[in-house]
């Protein structure tokens, strides 16, 4: 199976060159580099033995009184004139290190590219590494962009749905389906630096259901949790008043970590987040007293740029003191083992539960809509009870209210109810 590809726009190349190679020989390097597209591939996947033939370039051969360079990349074929022999070598010679230069383009070096793109484009530091430890052990660094294929990119993906962890579990779908999502973000960029011309994973697809949201504490449950890490963060355990952090104010681990003395404000009353994964992950919070004073003891003494969680001068925690200390103290309690993230799912859940509306649970915690709230992180039945309560105040009369809109209250109903619920609603109304 070869994984060859073609030289696409090979025309267009050929005669951008012809005229750009009046000029300077400097200056005609430089526009070929920028107009050329996607080479030929003269190599094979690491299954396929097979020499192909690569985009090449033959010549200066005698046209006349002018000399020609013949541009071959598998049945197509174009040629080039020069008006002299010299001209007509130092076209050959642009063009061959056009072609070598990109058939050489290796993984590693795209990929750090690629990486460098995300950052210059916005995304943070930490996601960029992120994308940087997925990536890197699922494809081939050593390997041309072009060596891989159609079929040896589903086969890639097929063995990574069927790997396990150093706990010797399976990786979980949604983990697979991230790394596939991300694999083609990565081929389109490199399509639109015409690195490749083709996206060898657009028609592989995910295997497996996701997994909607994560396992959460009950509210008992959480109330141990948050009774034991209190006791603890008031000696001042980073990991335990994190964990706070994220059950009171939704945040994601790294925002809780991230934070320094100087965004903590109102006298601990505020919390601001200037940054994070998203444009909508900055807000400014406001802090429970039952954690105000927690938050004051960690900043007492300390100048504005510290951190927040930590002795002035030390690095800044990394989400692994959250995931440490939280599997500890859920063994400690007995309680089931939740991930850190879980945290945030659980505020999202008891805010709703105790009334808060679903956009400004989802504001709070930093989402663009309550759509991503309620499929990851809001527990199912409270994001129907919101729906139910938003009908129930819908249909309450106040005095001097106007009259309930009918178009708005359908389409609440529809978006809030289950088919089931509806079909109930139709029955209990008269005829």
């Amino acid at each position: 199976m070869s994984s060859r590809q073609s030289v696409p726009n090979l025309s267009a190349l050929a005669e951008s060159v012809r005229k750009s190679h009046r000029k300077r020989r400097l200056r005609t390097r430089l526009h070929v580099a920028e107009m050329t597209t996607v080479p030929g591939a003269g190599t094979t996947c690491e299954h396929d033995h097979t020499m192909q033939k690569s985009a090449r370039v033959l010549g200066p051969y005698k046209n006349g009184d002018k000399w020609r360079i013949v541009m071959l990349d598998g049945d197509t074929r174009k040629s080039l004139v020069a008006d002299s022999y010299e001209a007509a070598l130092a076209l050959r010679d642009d063009l061959k290190g056009v072609i070598k230069k990109h058939i050489a383009r290796s993984f590693e070096e795209s990929l750090e590219e690629y990486l460098k793109n995300l950052v210059d484009r916005g995304v943070s530091q930490d996601t960029a590494d992120k994308v940087r430890r997925m990536l890197r052990p699922f494809l081939p660094l050593a390997e041309p962009l072009t060596a891989i294929d159609a079929e040896r990119a589903a086969q890639m993906y097929f063995d990574e749905t069927r790997r396990t962890k150093s706990n010797g579990e399976p990786i979980a779908n949604d983990s697979h389906h991230l790394l596939l999502r991300r694999v083609k973000h990565f081929y389109k960029w490199a399509i639109s630096r015409r690195y490749v011309m083709q996206n060898p994973f657009a028609e592989v697809s995910p295997i497996g259901r996701p997994k909607r949201g994560k396992q959460q504490l009950r509210i008992d449950e959480a109330r141990k949790l948050v009774t034991v890490a209190m006791e603890r963060a008031k000696t001042l355990d980073a990991g335990s008043t994190a964990i706070l952090m994220q059950i009171f104010l939704g945040l994601r681990p790294t925002e809780a970590l991230v934070r320094v003395v100087r965004d903590l404000d109102d006298e601990g009353r505020v919390l601001w987040v200037p940054f994070g994964k998203t444009n909508n992950a900055k807000r400014r919070l406001q802090i429970p007293d039952a954690l105000r004073e927690v938050m004051l003891l960690h900043a007492k003494g300390k100048p504005a740029d510290a951190p927040l969680l930590g002795p002035p001068g030390d690095a800044l925690h990394t989400r692994d003191i959250i995931r440490y200390r939280l599997k500890l103290l859920c063994q400690q309690l007995g309680l089931p083992t939740v991930c850190p993230h879980s945290l945030r799912g659980l505020n999202a859940t008891l805010a709703l539960d105790a009334g808060a509306t679903a956009q400004h649970v989802a504001a709070a915690l930093g989402h663009a809509s309550f759509t991503t709230t309620a499929r990851h992180y809001a527990d199912a039945s409270s994001v129907a009870n919101v729906g139910l309560r938003r009908v129930a105040d819908l249909l309450g009369t106040r005095s001097g209210s106007r009259a309930t809109d009918v178009e708005q209250l359908a389409s609440l109903l529809q978006t809030s109810l289950s088919p089931s619920d509806l079909q109930r609603l139709r029955q209990l109304l008269p005829a």
